[in-house]
This record gives C-alpha cells, sequence and structure tokens, in this order.
C-alpha cells in the first residue's frame, strides 16, 4: 500500500515536470519568434532595407567611375572623335551617312553619350531633346506678370525652373526692358497684342507666359493658387493654361516646355552683317553648333482673318539663301557665313534647315 502510494506521487511529479519542461521551451520559442533581435538577427525588412541600399549606393558608385572617366577622357590630347572614323570610313561623299552604332538600346546609348562627350570637348552644351527623342532648339519665351509686387518672387522663380527644362530659355527682364524702349514702347504697352507681335517678330519670340491670380468669382482657391496662360508670340493663340503653385513650378514648366516646343517652330534673327559674317541673336543656350544650317527668309506680309479682321500672324517671306554656323559667342548669340544666295538684311528670320 505504502510503495503504491509513493510510485504515484512519483509518476504525478514526473508528468508535472514533464508538462513545465514543455512550456517553457514552447514559450522561447514564442519569445525568439516575436523579438527577432534576442536572437541576433535582422527582420526580412532590414535585410531588403539593406539590399535596396546597397545598390543605390553600387549605382552612384558606378556613375561616379563613369564621370570620372569621361572627364579623363575629354582631358585626353589624343582624343579622336567619331567624325574621323566618318571621314575615314567613307569612300566618296560626305561622311555624315555613316552610322556607327546599332538600333538596340545599349548601341543607342553609346551613341548618345559619345554625342555628349563630343559636344562637351567643344564645349558646346548638349543638344536638347524633344518629347520625342530628338535633337530640338530652345524657344525663347518672355514672362509677364499681373501680381503687382507679389509677383518679384514668382518671376525669379518660374523662369528658374523654364530654364531646367529642355525647350526654353527665359528672356532676362532688363533685355525685355530695353527691347521695349528702344522700340519707342513702355512695359504697359504688352497689354496690346500688336506690341507683344511687333516684339516677337523684331526679337525672336516664341511664346509669352503670363501669370496672375485666378478671378474672384472662380470657386475658392488657397492664396498660393496661380493661372498661368501660354499665349503664341505672334499669331492669337492660347497654347497652354495651368492653375498651380510655387511648389509645382518644375512639374508644370516641364508642360510648358512641351506645349511650347509643339505650338512653334523655330527661329531667329540676323541682329546684323558685316564683311560677309552674319550675326544671330540665337547660339549657345538655344542649342545651335557649329556647323548647323540655316534657311534665311525676308519678312513676309501679315495674313488677316477675312471674317472676325483679327491678325493670324505673318505668313513667310521668300528665301534668300542659306548660312552655316561658324561659332558660337556670348551667352545666346553666333556668328554664320553665307553659302548661298544673296540680299541678306538685319531682322531677317532664320530657321532650321539641318542639324550638324
Amino acid at each position: 500500500m505504502y510503495l503504491n502510494t509513493v510510485s504515484r506521487i512519483r509518476f504525478l511529479f514526473l508528468c508535472t515536470a514533464g508538462i513545465l519542461l514543455v512550456f517553457i521551451l514552447l514559450s522561447g520559442c514564442a519569445f525568439k519568434e516575436a523579438n527577432p533581435a534576442a536572437t541576433g538577427s535582422n527582420p526580412p525588412e532590414s535585410s531588403a532595407a539593406r539590399s535596396s541600399s546597397s545598390k543605390e549606393a553600387a549605382k552612384a558608385a558606378n556613375a561616379a567611375k563613369m564621370e570620372e572617366l569621361d572627364n579623363r577622357v575629354i582631358g585626353s590630347p589624343m582624343m579622336v572623335t567619331s567624325d574621323y572614323f566618318r571621314e575615314v570610313n567613307v569612300q566618296g561623299g560626305s561622311g555624315n551617312s555613316i552610322k556607327l552604332f546599332g538600333d538596340s538600346k545599349r548601341e543607342k546609348e553609346l551613341e548618345n553619350r559619345l554625342e555628349a562627350l563630343e559636344s562637351r570637348l567643344m564645349g558646346l552644351p548638349q543638344r536638347a531633346k524633344g518629347v520625342d527623342g530628338m535633337p530640338v532648339l530652345r524657344r525663347k519665351v518672355v514672362m509677364l506678370s499681373l501680381l503687382g509686387d507679389m509677383g518679384l518672387d514668382v518671376l525669379s522663380l518660374l523662369p528658374a525652373a523654364l530654364r531646367r527644362t529642355d525647350g526654353l530659355v527665359p528672356m532676362d527682364a532688363s533685355y525685355l526692358s530695353e527691347l521695349l524702349k528702344s522700340r519707342g514702347y513702355s512695359e504697359s504697352d504688352l497689354l496690346k497684342a500688336s506690341v507683344r507681335r511687333d516684339i516677337a517678330v523684331f526679337a525672336g519670340i516664341h511664346a509669352y507666359v503670363l501669370v496672375y491670380f485666378p478671378q474672384s468669382n472662380l470657386p475658392a482657391f488657397a492664396k498660393t493658387d496661380l493661372r498661368i496662360d501660354v499665349f503664341h508670340a505672334t499669331e492669337p493663340l492660347l497654347i497652354a493654361s495651368f492653375l498651380t503653385n510655387v511648389k509645382e513650378f518644375d512639374s508644370v514648366a516641364a508642360k510648358i516646355s512641351d506645349d511650347v516646343v509643339r505650338a512653334t517652330e523655330w527661329s531667329c534673327r540676323i541682329v546684323k552683317i558685316e564683311g560677309g559674317k552674319v550675326f544671330l541673336n540665337a547660339g549657345r543656350l538655344t542649342g545651335l553648333q557649329p556647323g548647323d544650317r540655316l534657311r534665311v527668309f525676308g519678312r513676309g506680309k501679315e495674313v488677316t482673318d477675312p471674317i472676325t479682321g483679327r491678325s493670324l500672324g505673318f505668313a513667310t517671306g521668300d528665301m534668300k539663301g542659306e548660312l552655316v554656323i561658324d561659332s558660337l559667342f556670348s551667352v545666346d548669340a553666333s556668328e554664320a557665313k553665307i553659302v548661298s544666295g544673296a540680299g541678306m538684311e538685319t531682322g531677317d528670320t532664320v530657321k532650321m534647315a539641318a542639324l550638324s
């Protein structure tokens, strides 16, 4: 009897101890799963973050290496451009038709890289690219404000955003003021469409960018909201309109650039002819490069709508000949030589014939 009782007690004690041991083990596993740091391992999110950080660091390091390579190549006295290969490989005729790279994505990237290196070697800006990926020449725009004294900040911030786009060159306010005085106008005269058209034709302006507050009878807007209207410089055409604010200037500037490039044809003006040299009011900022061929046109007649009587702008005049860009100077001016034609005059319109 006594032995049976002792055996039962021992059996119950062993069972209780076993249950407690299993409970302790399970509790320890649960704690480790809930607290990965206790095991010395990192959660999956930390590993992913480290992987992403490593990729970004590798990408930045690779970009730095490529930049260092570019600088080393540009500084090398033995640099040979693609023109060398075009010339030595062409048999009979111009070498411009030689294609150095194929149509694959990688080969196109290499061709664009070579183009950029050649431009830097010559001290030229890289060609701007349009929405279709083709080279474009930048259009000149003028800022107009109806904001009063509050427009001073806007007229410094928005042009800065426009300059960062591929398609636009904002004209300096002081240059515009001098231009108006030279034509016998004041700044208030820019409210007249005829004055804006005359200044645009004379200075090679492509569009006007008007900034003002939305009308008070429209739904309530924040005080920071602005209306931006973009007008064709020589035609009664609204190119685009935006409701925006200062924080969105960069994104809106890119849209303005695309719209102006689509809606206008690039052109500039002859500002001086001297000793067979022709000077143009477009150059480095615009994207011109030595070797570009241009056509010269006289001023055409103004065309008006017979129904409304409104001016539709000036038709293209007769072609007078062709120029080729010889050199660039100043911030945005160039010197060209006449390759054909005669009778060119100051004020004649110049349009692109072929990029070099």
